[in-house]
């Protein structure tokens, strides 16, 4: 008989309690419920999800079909979201069924970007002996031009960020490639697992990608996470010095804790285990020792820029402070009074979107405007002036 990977499965049931009683599947901290109303447990959030978006495509082909491009542009964008959060869900957590639905994820995605106002191309990025997945949006004009590249969370793909009718990176002149790295949407599809480092090695190479094209300036190619993607792009920017700045927020800066598979909801743990194959949870949590950033972060050369909620459960503020002040680098760190993980528009920023403040802040370093020597914690308050003091 089939026993629990992980010792704390048997706590499925209390997760489904405070799923029901919460409307959230994970950052119990906000008020808002983001789970489809009628999902009572985990296993009904995928079946929801896919109602979701599937009354979301129709409405998007209607649109496309009586040339109601604009429209259709944001209903297939709404539609594709639905449908990666539909797969995200899905239990088990690698199954043809899952695959399925994020192909229709991808398809809706496509259609959208076919229909945006600017170029942006599906590549492949060489990863040992396969490729792993791409989505590049490009800037706009002639010559070429600083980009990022971008490394979404666990629970993301390079179809969720960003939104291509508020691209803060093409309003600035900047390129944006965004990848499915190890254990990520596309590439965990094509079975491509995630361990520690691998991510440097899918940057480095993606660095090399970028470097070639004629449309992309070489010496301006920045690189930028959320949440577990702040993770691995310091940590890649540690192993490849080539990259021009480091720009993430929604932080995961491990030093000593790695708090997100121990010390909070089990769904995290399930996640990951997926991600990296595994099925021993005694040998997982030997290899997470690995996602720590001692005696890497200390590496980093380029600008560096760290976001993090003051009460972020998932990376205590004294871990990441303790990755702030092994940097040798250029480096400013913003702390979110009373935020907590996610800090996407927060109060804080008058409702501004974070990450158009850390697309700002990454080509300031990239024109060369962040000096050696520059070393700034900001404590961003409530009710204060932001990063403008």
């Amino acid at each position: 008989m089939q026993k629990p990977i992980r010792s704390r499965d048997g706590q499925q049931w209390i997760y489904d309690y405070v799923l029901k009683a919460s409307g959230r599947a994970v950052h119990y901290e906000y008020d808002l419920r983001d789970m489809p109303k009628q999902a009572k447990s985990v296993r009904m959030v995928s079946k929801y999800f896919v109602k979701e978006a599937e009354h979301a495509e129709k409405m998007a082909r209607g649109a496309d079909a009586g040339g109601d491009f604009l429209n259709s542009r944001k209903l297939y964008q709404n539609a594709a979201e639905y449908y990666k959060e539909a797969q995200h869900f899905f239990i088990p957590p690698t199954s043809p069924k899952r695959w399925d639905i994020l192909k229709r994820s991808h398809k809706c995605a496509r259609r959208a970007y076919a229909l945006a106002d600017y170029q942006i191309e599906q590549v492949e990025i060489p990863y040992r002996d396969t490729t792993i997945p791409g989505v590049l949006h490009l800037a706009p004009g002639d010559g070429p031009k600083p980009t990022v590249l971008f490394i979404p969370g666990m629970d993301n793909t390079k179809e969720n960020y960003p939104n291509i009718d508020n691209n803060p990176f093409i309003q600035r002149g900047m390129n944006l490639l965004c990848i499915d790295g190890p254990g990520q949407g596309e590439a965990l599809m094509r079975g491509i697992y995630v361990h520690p480092g691998d991510h440097s090695i899918a940057a480095s190479n993606a660095f090399d990608f970028l470097a070639a094209r004629e449309d992309v300036d070489k010496t301006r190619i920045g690189i930028s996470g959320r949440s577990f993607g702040s993770y691995w792009s310091l940590r890649a920017a540690a192993e490849d010095g080539r990259f021009a700045c480091v720009g993430g927020a929604v932080a995961c800066y491990y030093w000593d804790r790695i708090v997100i598979f121990q010390e909070v909801t089990i769904r995290f743990k399930q996640v990951f285990m997926a991600m990296a194959g595994a099925e021993d949870e005694e040998m997982f949590d030997k290899e997470i020792e690995g996602y720590t950033l001692k005696g890497f972060a200390e590496k980093v050369k380029c600008p560096v820029l760290m976001g993090i909620g003051e009460f972020d459960p998932l990376n205590p503020l004294e871990d990441a402070e303790a990755v702030y002040d092994s940097l040798t680098c250029p480096k400013e760190m913003w702390i979110f009074e009373d935020e907590f993980h996610r800090i996407r528009a927060p109060k804080n920023l008058g409702g501004g979107v974070t990450f158009d403040f850390i697309a700002q802040w990454m080509l300031t370093a990239m024109n060369g405007a962040i000096k050696k020597g520059h070393n700034k914690k900001r404590f961003i308050k409530l009710n204060g002036d932001g990063m403008f003091d």
